[in-house]
């Protein structure tokens, strides 16, 4: 029964340690790591209970033994000598032996192990939030000599999510589904969903440029999804396979195409296309076809953030458009449409222009808009600072002036647009 409260003992000891400066910031302590058994009635170990003579007996004897051991040093209480011991402290000095005696990997060990996994997965991952996300875990994680909660706490768990994070940049371009995924990066189609996802999530959340993106729209970032993603446009276009093509130019009010088969052919769009409009929200989308949209236009549905999927259906288009076919793009007036606006032209075609994002619209439709949080002002802030967006920084101004944002379908109620 002793060698449990040994056991208990030296735990509680080297938990403390643990969360002391002296580990943390890898100094030599220049006080004791102690333990009060008995303290006036309060107790740092409330297994040492003075009024059970047998629990109090056993106790003692564990830290005269780890006494004899040289892994601990103790006080009596005054007057109670040989009867009630105060306090109980590690002696530095032969901490290994402490770890080894209760199986216990040194946490210093356990974070060199962890910086070092970090760092491998560095030197794979391209992403940008991937790489950002990595990065700030091991600074942290280096400076504070504390997992905390960067990573999962459960060395299983950690190394999961490291591996689905370097699994991800292995799909490139290609769409997969969840439980696809799962079997392909744990050989499990539960394992994902049970001890990955949320964590997973949570990074996507912060460090993918998106706002209030639902979670299957953060994974299909990625390019994991619940189900095949489909491509809608509108216009002139054809998909070339192998020995025969879809023409999609009859169907006046838009087709779709799974990205599977898009993936299996290539696109070819008309030399009649003169313009191409992506428009974010779906209602919109539908409106813009059925009242604006033009014979030599293409319309493409954007959604929120793209996918890696796509990513290269767009690229396809922007690959298939002579220089002289202007790109436009119709998304809310907010940060997640501006931050959509900067990814078109940082990723598939510099020159995008804004359509209905702009500053009068605003004006326009003032008894529509919303205002938002402090917190999403300084989000919003920092488009401020994009190279791509210096010819809308008028508009943003105004949003961060106002403190207001205006979404796409509010603009469906004006019938002259």
């Amino acid at each position: 029964m002793s060698e449990r409260y040994r056991y208990q003992l030296i735990a509680a000891l080297l938990d403390k340690y643990e969360r002391s400066s002296y580990f943390s910031e890898r100094k030599q302590p220049s006080r004791r790591i102690i333990l009060n058994l008995y303290d006036g009635g309060q107790t740092d170990f409330p297994q040492y209970d003075i009024e059970q003579f047998e629990k109090r007996t056993m106790i003692n004897n564990a830290v005269l033994s780890l006494n004899e051991e040289q892994l601990v040093s103790y006080q009596w209480m005054r007057g109670e000598e040989h009867h009630i011991i105060a306090k109980v402290w590690l002696n530095i000095e032969n901490i290994s032996s402490a770890y080894a005696l209760i199986c216990r990997k040194p946490k210093g060990d356990e974070i060199d192990d962890v910086c070092l996994e970090l760092l491998a997965a560095m030197e794979i991952v391209q992403s940008d939030w991937a790489k950002q996300f990595l990065a700030d875990a091991y600074e942290a994680i280096s400076s504070r000599r504390s997992i905390g909660k960067r990573l999962p706490a459960d060395k299983k768990e950690r190394t999961d999510l490291i591996h689905a994070i370097c699994f991800v940049e292995q799909l490139g371009t290609v769409e997969i589904l969840e439980r696809v995924f799962s079997i392909q990066c744990f050989g499990d189609s539960k394992r994902f969903e049970k001890t990955v996802k949320t964590r997973l999530l949570g990074i996507l959340s912060k460090y993918l440029d998106s706002v209030d993106e639902s979670e299957e729209g953060l994974l299909r970032q990625v390019g994991i999804s619940k189900y095949p993603e489909q491509m809608e446009f509108c216009g002139h276009v054809k998909i070339i396979f192998d020995n025969e093509s879809v023409d999609f130019s009859p169907l006046t009010f838009g087709g779709t195409v799974s990205i599977t088969d898009f993936q299996r052919g290539h696109l070819n769009v008309s030399p009649e296309i003169k313009s191409v409009i992506s428009i974010e929200n779906r209602a919109n989308y539908i409106d813009y076809i059925y009242k604006q949209k033009s014979e030599h236009e293409l319309v493409v549905f954007h959604g929120g953030q793209f996918s890696p999927a796509k990513r290269k259906f767009l690229q396809s288009i922007a690959n298939n458009i002579p220089n002289t076919c202007n790109w436009y793009h119709w998304s809310d007036i907010d940060y997640g449409g501006f931050s959509m606006l900067a990814r078109l032209r940082r990723e598939i075609k510099h020159n995008v222009i804004p359509y209905r994002m702009n500053k009068s619209e605003l004006i326009k439709h003032s008894s529509l808009t919303a205002s938002f949080t402090p917190k999403y002002l300084e989000k919003l802030g920092t488009l401020k600072l994009r190279e791509e967006l210096d010819d809308c920084q008028a508009c943003i101004d105004y949003m961060i002036e106002k403190r207001i944002k205006l979404e796409q379908e509010a603009m469906l109620t004006d019938q002259s647009s």
